[in-house]
Formats: structure tokens, C-alpha cells, sequence
């Protein structure tokens, strides 16, 4: 059955038979991606090589408008070169596209996992991957983050796995599906019965279902922590459901090995209990900016009117040494665990232990944008 286009989308739409689906990408619960060719795009006569993102067999009619409602939204966020784009849309009929740009590398956690292994860095020297180039992905993932605070929306699933990854390290945040304007109180509630990625979550997001930016922030505290494990898994071995109270006690993840201190200071502060105090991702990126020009730069000074910034030459080929320096046998440990908790199930278990997910109050979730309230 076809409708009609939304005026949101409108620009955006093209006819599905201007797509070619190729080999499949990934795969989720509802959705799945495929490599694909697109033809006819508005302002080009080429055909441009995407990444389609589709319902799967299992998504029932409420996710399959959720990847409209998706669409919509990246077009409400807007250009950014560290958020993934919407190239173009086929909303008016079942199956839906959403179509994007290719990133040649896929997700930033199975990048950084790729990382770990020699044959990789021998074959690609994008793999290589050191302290400077994780502060530059770390860089590029808060200032994506910072202009999404800006145009006043969160993210609501911020982790390595909704990261891309273009060739020369470009980072663009991805998968806005969880994502919502904020109102005049900046935040939003998720609803009883909704699944959440727990390890990633704040806590007041796992206990009163508050999202906000500044709930991005502590899950942006997690994403620098696969960063600097190369993948690997937070909280490794424990249950999410047991994590909770010791969260609420104050433990917090230990400085991973290799992460610097300044770094892990990050971390600390995106992981204070108080959303009023956790840092904001302007000021990370200031922070990042201005410790990777130090790390990076220097002024030469040749002459009195000439001023050079210089930088070591790249040791290119496959005598190149590895410019991370992890023992290969000290990884911090990938754990293939369900990180997904039915608030509902938290619930019980909370009130078990003696605490309580309480004052999960549903509020809308579509309508005009207000005013952000800073909090």
C-alpha cells in the first residue's frame, strides 16, 4: 500500500527500482544493512555505491515505521561530516530504504577488534592503530555528539557498534533509531517494557528512564573505553543486572592498560552519578583539540616570515612497526553477552535488592521542537 511522502522526506525520495541490493552488511533483531548501488540521486547522474538499511522478517508493523520516524530524524539533525547522512529514502511503500553513505571499514567495534590481530596491520595500515589515533577517533565521536547537543537532541544508544568507520579514520555516529528532540525539561523517558543496552546507560536512565544528552555523555565514558581495549567488553563477566547496585555504590570501570590518564579522567567524569556534573562534549572536545595539537605538532621556526608545523614521516609498507604497543596476549577480554535488560525484568530485581526503577512516567515522543533547557 503506498502513502504519501512525508514532507520531511520529501526531498530525499527516490523510487525503490533506483536500487540495487547487494551482498548483506549486518544484521540486528529488526533491522538489516546492505551493500547496494543507487542511481538517479538528486544532483548527480553516477551511480554512488550506499549502505541500505531495511526491516527484517522479524520486525512487526511498529519497527517498521520506526525506520521512517529514523529517516526523519537525521534529516531534522541535519550535516555533519561526523554523523552518517541520509543520502536518500523510500518511505512511501513497504519494504522502506533508508539509504546512506558506504564506510568502508563498517563499525568502530569490529574496527577496533580487527585492531588486535597482526595480519591486519601488516595488510593495512589503517589498523595501526596508537594513542594518537584513538584520541582521534575519540575526538571526532564528541564533536558529532557536541553538534547533536546543539541542534538539541540525544542520541539514546551511544557505543562503538552505532560508530562507522570511513577510509583516513573518519568517524560518523550512526543509528539514530532511539534518538528524540528534547523538550522544554531536555529530556525524555523511556517506557516500561522497553529494552535497554544497560552497560551503556546511566544511571538515571536505568532507573527512572531519563534520556538526555548528558546521559549520552556517560555512555560516551564507555565508548572510550573500547576504544582504549581495542573492543574490548565493559564490565566484562557481570551480569547487567547485577551491575546496577554496584553502580549506586560508586564503582566505576579501572583505567584500562594503555589508556592515558588524561583520558581515563574523561571517563571518570562522564561516569558522575549526578548528570549536573558530568562534563559536556564542547568541553572534551577542547580538551581532546588541544592535547592532540601537542601531540602531533610543533612550530618550526625557519626564518622570521616563514613559520612551517612539521610532523614525523609516516613509515609506510610492511616493514612499518604496529603504532600500538598492546602485548597481543593481554587483551582486555570480548565477551559475547546479551547486553539488553527489559526494564520491566530490571524492575523486579531492583526491588529484590532493595532499591527501586521508579518514576517511569511515559511522556510523548513526537511533536514540536522547544526550547533546550541546560541542564
Amino acid at each position: 500500500m503506498m502513502k504519501e511522502v512525508d514532507p520531511m522526506l520529501k526531498s530525499k525520495e527516490i523510487h525503490p527500482s533506483n536500487i540495487e541490493l547487494h551482498n548483506e552488511l549486518g544484521r540486528g533483531k529488526f533491522g538489516v544493512v546492505y551493500k547496494a548501488t543507487v542511481n538517479n540521486l538528486e544532483g548527480t547522474t553516477k551511480s554512488v555505491q550506499a549502505a541500505v538499511k531495511t526491516s527484517n522478517e522479524k520486525a512487526d508493523v511498529e519497527e517498521r515505521e520506526a525506520l521512517v520516524e529514523e529517516m526523519k530524524r537525521m534529516v531534522q539533525l541535519g550535516d555533519h561530516q561526523n554523523i552518517l547522512p541520509l543520502l536518500a529514502s523510500c518511505s512511501v511503500r513497504e519494504p522502506y530504504y533508508l539509504v546512506t553513505v558506504s564506510m568502508k571499514y563498517g563499525d568502530l567495534l569490529h574496527f577496533l577488534r580487527k585492531c588486535r590481530q597482526q595480519k591486519n596491520k601488516e595488510n593495512d595500515s589503517t589498523f595501526r592503530v596508537g594513542e594518537e589515533e584513538k584520541l582521534m577517533i575519540a575526538l571526532q565521536i564528541a564533536k558529532g555528539m557536541a553538534y547533536v547537543r546543539e541542534q538539541r537532541f540525544y542520541h539514546g544508544d551511544l557505543a562503538a557498534r552505532n560508530i562507522l568507520v570511513g577510509e583516513g579514520l573518519e568517524i560518523k555516529i550512526s543509528d539514530f533509531g532511539l534518538s528524540e528532540d528534547l523538550y522544554t525539561k531536555g529530556y525524555q523517558r523511556r517506557t516500561k517494557g522497553q529494552m535497554i543496552p544497560i552497560k551503556w546507560c546511566s544511571l538515571e536512565t536505568i532507573l527512572h528512564g531519563i534520556c538526555s544528552s548528558d546521559a549520552d555523555v556517560w555512555s560516551y565514558g564507555v565508548v572510550l573505553y573500547e576504544i582504549y581495549t581495542l573492543g574490548g567488553t565493559p564490565y566484562p563477566g557481570m551480569e547487567g543486572r547485577f551491575l546496577v547496585p554496584m553502580l549506586k555504590r560508586g564503582y566505576r570501570m579501572e583505567q584500562p592498560g594503555h589508556c592515558p590518564d588524561y583520558v581515563y579522567e574523561v571517563m571518570q567524569r562522564c561516569w558522575q552519578e549526578d548528570p549536573h556534573e558530568r562534563i559536556k562534549f564542547q568541553e572534551i572536545v577542547e580538551k581532546m583539540e588541544a592535547t592532540l595539537v601537542q601531540m602531533t605538532d610543533y612550530v618550526q621556526f625557519s626564518s622570521e616570515d616563514d613559520i612551517m608545523i612539521n610532523r614525523p614521516a609516516p613509515i609506510t609498507g610492511h616493514d612499518a612497526l604496529p603504532t600500538d604497543d598492546h602485548d597481543e596476549d593481554n587483551f582486555a577480554p570480548i565477551l559475547e553477552e546479551d547486553d539488553n535488560i527489559n526494564i520491566n525484568d530490571l524492575e523486579d530485581f531492583m526491588m529484590i535488592e532493595g532499591s527501586s526503577t521508579t518514576d517511569h512516567v511515559i511522556m510523548p515522543t513526537r511533536g514540536v521542537k522547544n526550547d533546550y533547557v541546560e541542564s
